[in-house]
This record gives C-alpha cells, sequence and structure tokens, in this order.
C-alpha cells in the first residue's frame, strides 16, 4: 500500500477538524438524530473511520452502535469531492463489516430523494425495512447482517475493468446532478446557507467528476511504459527521503501495451513505495532495479528491491487466488488498499511475486505488446476502409436508378457514415472528437471546403498516422455521395431510407435533430455530437425543433424513439410543445416507421413552469400522432419532482 494513504480510527480531534471543512459536512440530508430506531446507542469511535490521504481527511464514516456491539448504524458515509469514485464508502463499509462481531446487524437511513445512495447500500446487501417521517421528510430504513454484506463482495469480480470505471464517473456525474436538483428545491430562508454550503461542495464535486471523465477518454488505449517511468517513477524515487539507488535497463527499443495511463501509474507507484518502505524498515543502503524487455509479442517489467521481503507464507495464494497479503499491510496505519489497486490494475494472471524474507522482493509484470498501427481494432478498420474504397469505388446513382438500387445505396452511404465514427473515435487520445465531428459536419453541410478540412484533420495528433488519411478520405466520399444523391434524386421521397438506415449502427446511440414541419433532419453518434449542433444546419432555432435519440434497428418495436424539446416556459407553450411532438410522430410515420414502434420523451432542458412532459410515460407513435389536444394532457406532470428551473448539464 503506498506510505500516503491510510485508514485509521475517527477521533475527537478528527471529528472537529472535519467540521471545520465545509467539503466534509452533509447534516442538510440526514436524520439529525441517530437515535431513532435503538434509542442506547453511543458514538464508536473504534469502528468509525478516517481515509486520509497526503495528511488530507478525503473521507470519513461515523458509525454508532450499543453496548452489546450487535447494532450498528452507519449515521454519516462521506467522500469529498476530490475523492469520488475511488471506492472510498465501499471500502468501509466492507471493513466494518469484516470487523465487527457475528451475527450483528448494520443499518442505515437514506433520504428518499437520494435515490443513487439508496442503490449503493442495496448493491452491498442492505435490504428494505419499514420506512419513516421524521420532520417532514420521508427516510428509507435499510438493514443488512454482517454475514450478507461479505457474501455479497464475494460474489463480486476482484479485477475490475476500465469501461466499468468510465461507466460509473458518468453515473456518479448523473447522481450529483439529481443532488443538486433537490438542494435548490430544499432551498429556503432559514437554511439557506447551509443549503447554499451543500450546493458548493456538490458543484465541485460535479466539476471533478466530469473532469475525471474527460481524463479517461484521453488516457485509454495504449500506455509507452518507457514514458511512464520516465514521467512517473523516477521522479517518485528521486522527491523520496529513503536513500536509494536506481538502476535502469531498457532492453527494447518500443514498449507500448494496451491499459491506462493513471492507473497503470498509480499501481507502479503502489510498488515503488511499499519497496521504499521496506528498504527503510530494513535501514540498509536500498537499491531498486527496474528492467524492461520483450520476447514473442510480451513485454516484461522487472521492479526488484533488496529490501526487507515477504514472509512466504504472505506469498501464499488464497481461495481467489491473489496472495495473502493482497488487501493486508503489515504496517501500523492502513488496509492494504494499494495492493489491491496493484492486482485490479495488472490482474492476477499477469503478475509474479518472488521474495526472500530479510533479502529482496521481486515483481515481474507481463503485457500484451502493441505495435502501433497494427492493433486489432486498427487492422478491423483498415480491412473497411480497403473495403469501401476498392469493392464501392463505382458508386453511382441517377434520376434512372431503381428505387431499391437508391434505397441500397443510401445504407450503404450511412455505413460509410457509421465507419467515420469509429475513425473519429481513434483520436480521442489526444483531442477532442466533438470538434473533430464539428469540422466534418461543416464540410459535409458545405460550410468548408476540402483544402480546409485535410488542414483542420493534419492538425490532430493520432497514434496511427495512416487513420489522418482514411478520415479525410472517408469524409470526402461521403460528401462526393451526398452530393450526387441531391443533385440526382428527390430525396423527399427516400425520407424512410435516409432516417431508418442508421439503425444498422448496433453499437451507437443515435442523436437526432428533426424539423417537425418539414421532417428534415440530420444525425450521428451521441457521443460525437450534441443536438443543438444540428440546429444551425437546419436553418430554425432550437425551439422550433425537436431532440430524438434511438439505438438498434427501427424494425424492433420494443427499442423506443426519444422525443424532447428544450424549454416550456408556460402552460400554453406546454400544449403547443407537445402538439410539436405530435407533428413529429406524425413524419416519421410518414417515412415508415411503423405505428406499433414505442415512443419515449426525453427530460427537458429547462423549465420555467411548474408542469413539463412526463419522461415516466411513453406511448406508441400510431397512438401519439392521433391524440386530440385535450388528450396530449396525459403526458403533462408536475416539474417539480425532478429539475424545475435547473438548466441540465445536457443541451
Amino acid at each position: 500500500m503506498s506510505h500516503n494513504i491510510s485508514i485509521i480510527p475517527l477521533t475527537a480531534d478528527l471529528e472537529r477538524r472535519i467540521k471545520r471543512n465545509p467539503l466534509m459536512n452533509i447534516d442538510t440530508f440526514i436524520i439529525p438524530s441517530p437515535f431513532i430506531l435503538h434509542k442506547k446507542l453511543k458514538k464508536d469511535f473504534d469502528h468509525s473511520y478516517v481515509w486520509m490521504e497526503e495528511g488530507e481527511i478525503m473521507g470519513y464514516m461515523m458509525v454508532y452502535s450499543d453496548l452489546q456491539q450487535k447494532k450498528f448504524l452507519i449515521y454519516k458515509l462521506v467522500t469529498s469531492p476530490f475523492g469520488r469514485g475511488r471506492g472510498i464508502g465501499t471500502t468501509f463499509i466492507e471493513h466494518l463489516s469484516g470487523v465487527i462481531p457475528q451475527e450483528s446487524m448494520i443499518y442505515v437511513y437514506v433520504w428518499e430523494k437520494q435515490m443513487d445512495t439508496l442503490e449503493f447500500f442495496q448493491k452491498k446487501g442492505f435490504l428494505p425495512g419499514e420506512n419513516i417521517v421524521y420532520r417532514n421528510l420521508v427516510y428509507h430504513y435499510l438493514f443488512a447482517e454482517k454475514t450478507q454484506i461479505l457474501r455479497r463482495e464475494a460474489q463480486k469480480s476482484s479485477m475490475s475493468k476500465p469501461l466499468e470505471d468510465i461507466g460509473k464517473t458518468r453515473h456518479d456525474a448523473r447522481k450529483t446532478l439529481k443532488l443538486l436538483s433537490h438542494m435548490v428545491e430544499m432551498l429556503s430562508p432559514e437554511n439557506g446557507d447551509k443549503i447554499i454550503e451543500d450546493i458548493n461542495r456538490e458543484t465541485t464535486s460535479l466539476i471533478n467528476t466530469l473532469n475525471s471523465f474527460r481524463d479517461t477518454m484521453q488516457i485509454i488505449h495504449t500506455v509507452n511504459l518507457k514514458e511512464l517511468i520516465i514521467e512517473r517513477i523516477i521522479p517518485y524515487i528521486e522527491a523520496s527521503s529513503v536513500d536509494c539507488e536506481l538502476n535502469l535497463k531498457f532492453k527494447m527499443k518500443n514498449a507500448i501495451v494496451p491499459g491506462f495511463y493513471v492507473n497503470m501509474g498509480r499501481a507502479m507507484i503502489n510498488i515503488i513505495s511499499n519497496a521504499l518502505d521496506a528498504i527503510k524498515e530494513k535501514g540498509c543502503p536500498g537499491k531498486i532495479w527496474i528492467t524492461l524487455w520483450g520476447k514473442e509479442g510480451k513485454i516484461f517489467l522487472e521492479i526488484k528491491d533488496n529490501g526487507s521481503g515477504i514472509a512466504p507464507e504472505k506469498l501464499q495464494l488464497n481461495s481467489s487466488g491473489l496472495p495473502i497479503f493482497v488487501g493486508k499491510t503489515s504496517k501500523t496505519r492502513g488496509e492494504g488498499l494499494g495492493t489491491q489497486q496493484i492486482f485490479n490494475t495488472f490482474g492476477k494472471d499477469d503478475l509474479e511475486i518472488k521474495s526472500n524474507l530479510g533479502v529482496f522482493t521481486h515483481w515481474t509484470i507481463s503485457f500484451e505488446e502493441v505495435i502501433l498501427g497494427q492493433d486489432k481494432r486498427t487492422r478491423q478498420l483498415e480491412r473497411l476502409y480497403h473495403e469501401f474504397f476498392d469493392l464501392l469505388e463505382d458508386f453511382h446513382v441517377s434520376t434512372d436508378s431503381k428505387r431499391t438500387e437508391v434505397i441500397a445505396s443510401i445504407w450503404q452511404l450511412r455505413k460509410m457514415e457509421i465507419f467515420m465514427y469509429d475513425l473519429i473515435f481513434l483520436f480521442s487520445k489526444y483531442n477532442n472528437i466533438r470538434l473533430i465531428f464539428r469540422g466534418i459536419l461543416s464540410y459535409l453541410q458545405g460550410g468548408i471546403d476540402d483544402e480546409t478540412l485535410e488542414e483542420q484533420i493534419d492538425s490532430y495528433q493520432v497514434d496511427q498516422p495512416q487513420t489522418t488519411m482514411w478520415l479525410f478520405t472517408t469524409a470526402k466520399e461521403i460528401r462526393r455521395r451526398m452530393e450526387m444523391m441531391q443533385n440526382n434524386l428527390d430525396l423527399d421521397k427516400f425520407r424512410g431510407a435516409l432516417f431508418k438506415s442508421y439503425g444498422q449502427s448496433y453499437n451507437n446511440v443515435i442523436i437526432f435533430t428533426l424539423d417537425p414541419e418539414t421532417g428534415d433532419f440530420l444525425a450521428s453518434d451521441r457521443k460525437l455530437a450534441e443536438h443543438l449542433d444540428f440546429a444551425p444546419f437546419l436553418g430554425k432555432e432550437k425551439d422550433k425543433l425537436l431532440r430524438g435519440e434511438f439505438i438498434g434497428d427501427m424494425n424492433n418495436h420494443d427499442k423506443p424513439i426519444s422525443f424532447g424539446v428544450w424549454s416550456i416556459e408556460s402552460q400554453e407553450d406546454l400544449i403547443n410543445k407537445l402538439k410539436m411532438i405530435r407533428r413529429g410522430a406524425k413524419r416519421l410515420l410518414e417515412i415508415g416507421i411503423h405505428p406499433m414502434k414505442r415512443m419515449a420523451f426525453y427530460q427537458t432542458t429547462y423549465i420555467n413552469h411548474n408542469q413539463d412532459i412526463d419522461t415516466y410515460s411513453s406511448s406508441t407513435f400510431g397512438e401519439f400522432s392521433k391524440l386530440s389536444d385535450e388528450e396530449l394532457e396525459r403526458f403533462v406532470r408536475p416539474a417539480d419532482d425532478e429539475f424545475s428551473n435547473f438548466l441540465a448539464a445536457m443541451d
């Protein structure tokens, strides 16, 4: 475990320090008294914990218990905005359930508006009890036996996946947005100062969460181990107070491996930190050897130190196939989180540890080598690229083309457009892919010429240089085909194929902006654009347009197409917006969407009225298109349930 992270018992001094930290106070949304269910509970400092990192409190859990140590109330579980997404809350609960007596009960109260918090505890094995009302607020009562929590955690995989981490970041951002909206609802003269403090804290949390997501998008794909060692490991060792000699051996020219720069850097720092601690414990002049070498498509990183070593019994494997020392520590503080992070990052099958107590510890980490330009995904895209430009080069439509030939050409064109999305994603490591797409969208709509687009694309950094040429050539070919269709065909007769052809993108969430009067629309992958990006090219203000979203085959009636609007200003405006959605539904029916296709509703972005479109209801395109003006009111609900007077982070 890294020497700068530790979990320690909560003390009265630390509690006073926490109370002075505005980022760590959440009194607004907890029951003021912890004695609601059991009257004889007392604050239990032995079972309350603080997460310390480089001297800073990043989180804490305050627990009350009875004299018999059978009932434990988690009264406060708080993570700093700068520590969200680190698993601090999970670690506290796992630790508490591991140290309390058998047959003990842990319980907690969660305010009804905090549904994500409720879900968090349920995933840990907590069961719902009878709800209570306290000071006009409803609280969920949740409880779990020690064994329930331990069993639930044992069922979870010990190895997390990078994509799951990204998904969690999105989840945390949405959770913060919801909590902010509830805080706004609670604002009053009596609690104004406290609510504003809480809003400032959660806004900080949201900024950090979104920055984390952005950084993750930038660092996925591959890692240069040489650069990582030079940029992170050498400075870390040099800054250490431990007297240590570093020996480096790079036995290969390139050392590119798949993975996350930040995660790998943190894991390697944890290994080095443990090595420095072991050297300090041994009390001798320290040496660390780092060797990088490769063989037959594999890269090996070896880290060896001459510290105090690891006892043989701690190197034995447990039932999960991990060394017994993983998740534990021999230090006076801490819970072995560093070793857990090492194995989570590299995987148990790619780690080998040898040690001689009092002599050395030797880690060997193995990786699959990535040859730039030849990774599996790039090879797939290269094959598709040649398929388009070798086999489909004779693309041609005219006024004499049969309808079936035109529709086939449209689907072929859309396939090329979806292929272009995948090419743009290859640029995400170093660039803002939404800016890239906006440039290409402008080009496809005639806003810029070939030379300007080529200059733009050439300016983007990418690991595989040939993808720059692929992207420009693909965009140019898409524009050529689009112009041929516009010049030779009455595209109004082919709106169905133009729209439904996006359904072949099974793995992409497709967003679109639609003019309900004309049926004109523009669409793209959700990760590349916002609905507002399309509004200028449709020639209308956004409040005269509809936002939409779908995924997958248009012939699957159960997968809905969602519609939404940007704003609602009044009751009259609300009804007019529903009428506009009805017109949009009719347009899609006219182009061939089946009447039984499900229809759902987006959350309105900005609401300046006490009612909103009911996002919890749904219909079918056939039903909704035939509703009278009065029947449209079925799809209205009070706005103060969610984002009334609140500008959402989405467009």
